[in-house]
């Protein structure tokens, strides 16, 4: 008797896939009614975070306000957060225009600041 790891019909190889391709997440259900889903999570299996320096930024963003009895998830402190960050550009336009500091620290400074204004978004 063969083994199971030999074929069971040594036929030649023919380059190419082996006759047709199904695509199951595009066949419907027998009968023909409704399209095959993907099941959802458990409710008591929170989805996966994508683990990103900006996802980490976020979060130390948020243990900040939390600490303060707040939360960047709330649309008012949001706002009054974009708007102190909105206020720091400002100040560093500023001292970039008065020759304090140069374009390249003034770049490197905007994408700091961007990557804390998003950090509402990013929760």
């Amino acid at each position: 008797m063969p083994s199971s790891a030999e074929p069971a019909h040594p036929d030649p190889v023919t380059p190419g896939p082996p006759g047709r391709i199904l695509h199951f997440a595009q066949r419907t259900l027998r009968g023909g009614h409704g399209r095959r889903t993907p099941h959802p999570q458990p409710a008591d299996e929170p989805a996966a975070v994508a683990d990103t320096p900006q996802q980490r930024l976020a979060e130390t963003a948020e243990a900040w306000f939390l600490a303060r009895g707040m939360t960047l998830t709330d649309p008012d402190v949001a706002d009054t957060y974009r708007a102190t960050l909105d206020l720091v550009r400002l100040m560093h336009e500023g001292s970039q225009a008065n020759g304090i500091i140069g374009d390249d620290e003034l770049r490197h400074l905007a994408g700091m600041i961007e990557g804390l204004r998003n950090a509402p978004d990013t929760l």
